[in-house]
């Protein structure tokens, strides 16, 4: 149950990334600190990385810190692939060897 709280609010995390980048892309139409800072992209992303940050504090309820936070890491794999398709970034052999190395080293955190 632990383990699908961290994956959850690794999910979410990664999700809340790709609205901050999307909100960075979006021209707000008004130099109204205000109105820049209620655009609705901004203001989800912070709510999920705040429900991420709530689930990952359940998750640590049963699991070890010192396991947890490099589990992490694996959401920028999947931060590098989404916004490979979503923003059409680059995805280069050096991304895609970091990628297999991130993920090779959570695997052996969880021996």
């Amino acid at each position: 149950m632990h383990i699908f709280l961290l994956l959850t609010s690794i999910f979410i995390a990664v999700i809340a990334q790709l609205f901050f980048k999307a909100f960075s892309l979006s021209k707000p139409g008004s130099e109204n600190i205000y109105l820049y800072l209620l655009n609705y992209k901004l203001i989800l992303g912070f709510s999920l990385y705040f429900m991420s940050a709530i689930l990952y504090i359940f998750a640590l309820k049963k699991i070890d810190l010192s396991v947890a936070y490099p589990t992490i890491s694996i959401s920028y794999i999947f931060v590098i692939l989404l916004s490979h398709f979503i923003f059409g970034e680059s995805l280069t052999t050096y991304k895609i060897l970091g990628s297999v190395l991130i993920a090779l080293g959570v695997s052996l955190m969880w021996k």
